[in-house]
């Protein structure tokens, strides 16, 4: 009988222990995005966490990162410790890229374990790093960087599968029936309209596929309807393409990769570079979000504030679930995006310059100023302008330039509309862009620093810092006349202090805080000597007993506390009127290999 139980646990064992194997391919017990400071919203966090705790198990690969504000041993070591301790790593060779942020010095470090040694080589590691360096000198956040890093890393891990299949079955110990459970688990199913062969799929254009695909199956026939023919509208005035995609499904894919794949691999997209978006929306239970992908000429087009706006006008409807009302007006919203002015030139290229006779050195084009308020604008920006040989305009505007930002806007109003003096035509334009959301500033000049030398970036940033108060007031009127005050000086001195250095009660504060600091400190000395003599704990011991002294010490007369304040943590990037903020990446690659950008939004 003991016999016939021995071999019954055995047998027992046997049949579970693939099943335990498999769980221990990866701990999903533990985050993949360790932010060690607080430097993301918590929202970006816990959504980066889940999409990319869910990669691991779909690319059979790891990509755990830690953001510190510093590293206090050398990054390889910083490396092998944050790896080892948590446990992270795929299959039995744990394979894995771990990344590593400084963000006080913005170093990054990549480095590879298991299958990620090979695959990710010292080019293969700078490719990834370089575009973060790009963002970062742009002043993109670090939340822009990861989700272009993630996409990329995983483009390059499916590229060399083979590779990361054969670290998965390197000394694994595993029976075949373990592995064909592993297959069948973690192995993601691609869709009917996947290639057979990515490799050597090659690039076509399908005028006349349908564009828009309701795999959801979430819109009525009168909302289709009406959706394509907006689409056909774009197409018709704009020359470019666009397609509305839904699925319950990414297949184990990104929103970003599987919006990309879906309009690669279709042959949407316009022109020799495939000019075109898509809209994506996935509608799987566990991971309900929409995305916008955009390749070609479109590409630069769709910046993070682009997204964002697009965003925040779909996400209501989205939320109430009227998703076709929400599309259509998705669809009305890029068709207004891709307007330009009215001062915009039918050619470009055979724009010959020139000088306006009749310049307007306030053009107020939304409203935001009363004519009185127009003309004194008009007559001090005048006076700067014949005063320092150039042209200043004061410019409003409420809308995205879909030719680039404000600054671009600003450029390109000067140059089309004949203003600037000299051989360089000198302008400068202080821009103003005003929604219901808020209000933006930008100053820009149409030449270098090296034309005019007060044209550097600390300057006419200055000058935006000292108006800041009163535009979050909305005190535009009020912030435009301070701001032509600096700019007299900055013309004048080729320098503009930083506001700060005018907080004149800052200084008054921090004089009086050291005259009564060092009293405070004086006066308590004596009082807090005691406590050097303090130099164990049996100074609260009552000899042979439990007991202890009802005894206290006294700090400055107050008594300390150890209640926990909870931090609260800020992201460095701008914040949608619904609280959210889109998920970016200005540039990832499409299984196929063909370069997207965009972004959205989960729901």
């Amino acid at each position: 009988m003991k016999t016939i139980k021995t071999l019954f646990a055995f047998l027992l064992l046997f049949i579970t222990l693939p099943l335990f194997a498999q769980e221990n391919l990866y701990r999903s017990d533990i985050e993949r995005v360790i932010d060690v400071d607080g430097y993301f919203a918590k929202e970006d966090l816990d959504e980066a966490n889940e999409t990319f705790g869910r990669g691991v198990g779909a690319y059979k690969f790891d990509f755990p990162m830690c953001l510190k504000k510093t590293f206090d041993e050398d990054l390889d070591s910083c490396c092998d410790s944050f790896f080892e301790e948590n446990g992270y790593g795929y299959g039995p060779n744990k394979n894995a890229l771990v990344l590593l942020i400084e963000t006080s010095t913005d170093r990054i470090y990549l480095k590879g374990y298991g299958a990620g040694k090979e695959i990710f080589t010292d080019e293969e590691k700078e490719k990834l790093i370089e575009p973060m360096r790009e963002y970062r000198a742009q002043n993109m956040t670090w939340l822009v960087c990861i989700w272009t890093y993630f996409n990329n890393a995983w483009a390059v891990v499916k590229e060399h599968k083979d590779i990361r299949d054969k670290y998965l079955s390197e000394n694994a110990g595993e029976t075949s029936g373990q592995k064909n459970a592993e297959q069948e688990t973690v192995k993601p199913e691609h869709p009917k309209w996947w290639p057979e062969d990515v490799s050597a799929f090659e690039d076509f254009h399908n005028e006349n596929a349908s564009r828009v695909v309701d795999e959801a199956h979430i819109f009525t026939d009168e909302e289709i309807a009406a959706m394509k023919e907006g689409i056909k509208r774009i197409q018709d005035d704009w020359g470019i393409d666009l397609v509305i995609f839904t699925d319950n499904s990414t297949y184990g894919e990104t929103h970003a990769l599987y919006a990309a794949d879906f309009h690669h691999f279709n042959g949407y997209g316009f022109g020799d570079d495939y000019t075109g978006t898509v809209l994506m929306i996935c509608m799987d239970p566990g991971y309900r979000g929409w995305w916008t992908a955009a390749t070609g000429k479109c590409q630069a087009l769709y910046t993070e504030e682009v997204i964002n706006d697009l965003d925040d006008n779909l996400e209501p409807y989205m939320v109430a679930g009227k998703y076709g009302e929400g599309v259509i007006s998705y669809i009305n919203d890029v068709y207004e995006f891709y307007k330009v002015p009215d001062w915009y030139p039918k050619d470009v290229d055979s724009f010959v310059p020139f000088r306006s006779a009749n310049k307007s050195y306030c053009v107020d084009q939304i409203g935001v100023f009363t004519e009185g308020q127009r003309n004194e604008i008009d007559r001090q920006a005048r006076e700067i302008s014949e005063k320092y040989g150039t042209d200043f305009v004061v410019l409003t505007m409420d809308a995205t330039y879909r030719n680039g930002t404000m600054a671009d806007y600003a450029r390109d109003f000067a140059k089309y509309n004949g203003y600037g003096v000299g051989e360089f035509y000198d302008a400068c334009v202080l821009c103003l862009k005003v929604n219901k959301r808020g209000t933006w500033a930008c100053l820009a000049s149409t030449i270098s620093k090296d034309e005019r030398k007060c044209y550097k970036d600390k300057n006419l940033t200055n000058v935006l810092g000292h108006i800041k108060k009163l535009l979050l007031e909305r005190r535009h009127y009020g912030a435009v006349i301070k701001a032509l005050s600096y700019t007299d000086n900055l013309y004048e001195k080729n320098w503009v202090w930083h506001e700060i250095y005018f907080i004149w009660p800052i200084w008054i504060c921090i004089l009086i805080g050291i005259i009564f600091g060092g009293s405070a400190i004086s006066k308590y000395e004596k009082t807090m000597s005691d406590l050097t003599d303090i130099k164990d704990p049996e100074h609260y011991y009552v000899s042979d007993s439990f007991k202890l002294f009802q005894k206290s010490e006294k700090l400055l007369n107050k008594y300390t506390t150890t209640t926990k304040i909870e931090r609260t943590t800020y992201s460095g990037s701008r914040s949608s009127s619904s609280g959210h903020r889109s998920s970016y990446s200005s540039s990832y690659k499409s299984s196929g290999g063909r370069s997207y950008s965009g972004g959205g939004r989960r729901f």
